[in-house]
């Protein structure tokens, strides 16, 4: 059995990468917002345990870990997941307000990993959530978020370079997913799934597909894959 952290933990992606690890007997810290799904989602499995954590807040994250030593005083992997694209506007438009965005998306995960580091065990993984957004597209109303995003596979690679394959720092660039965070995105369910219709397979990704390839990254199975963004997107980049 072995711990791993997930920011974002109680919807979209990251709620169904803490099934799979927990359905595959290992023990969860899952971080998120929202009380009652994070107590929905402990009901799911026993081995999952709710944090409520605001990542706008460094106190809180600071408190999480100084809570959580004695309980889970190793850890094995971390999903930073958690994100935000803030409200979309042109480039030339951004707002003081969209710094935001930067402190889910690229600030909250540096601090995770920074207190995460103190408690690595041996091989630890890491697995960031960067999206294709700030890798292979660039929408014009979504600068903050892509510029987050292109950080923090920066972040990701630098990491695995500081550490020598000590721990091993790895990038997911998800496509598409069904999730309300994308619904939101592209300005609703409906609109989404019109837009899909033009995917390269004629279907966004499911949660359930983003989890297992985290959960590879995460495993011992992946010890040779370090400092690298991989591509998740059922072909949609080729469109």
């Amino acid at each position: 059995m072995k711990t791993y952290l997930i920011t974002g933990a109680t919807s979209g992606i990251g709620r169904a990468t803490a099934l799979l690890l927990a359905k595959e007997g290992h023990q969860v810290l899952a971080l998120g917002r929202n009380e009652a799904k994070g107590r929905e989602l402990e009901s799911e499995n026993s081995l999952i345990h709710f944090f409520q954590v605001d990542l706008m807040d460094e106190t809180a994250i600071n408190r999480f870990f100084e809570e959580s030593a004695e309980a889970f005083p190793t850890i094995d992997g971390l999903f930073n997941n958690a994100g935000t694209f803030g409200r979309p506007a042109a480039p030339e438009r951004i707002r003081p307000d969209q710094e935001d965005v930067f402190r889910v998306n690229y600030h909250a995960a540096e601090e995770i990993i920074q207190h995460a580091l103190k408690r690595f065990a041996p091989r630890a993984s890491v697995v960031n959530n960067s999206a294709i957004v700030g890798h292979s597209k660039y929408p014009a109303m979504l600068l903050p978020y892509a510029a987050s995003k292109s950080a923090l596979l920066t972040l990701t690679k630098t990491y695995a370079v500081r550490f020598h394959g000590k721990y091993r720092f790895n990038a997911i660039c998800p496509g598409p997913v069904d999730t309300p965070l994308s619904h939101a995105l592209y300005g609703g369910k409906d609109k989404f799934d019109n837009a899909m219709r033009h995917h390269l397979r004629g279907t966004p990704g499911r949660p359930e597909e983003i989890a297992s390839v985290v959960s590879f990254l995460l495993s011992d199975g992946s010890s040779y894959i370090n400092g690298q963004a991989i591509v998740v997107d059922g072909g949609y980049t080729l469109g």
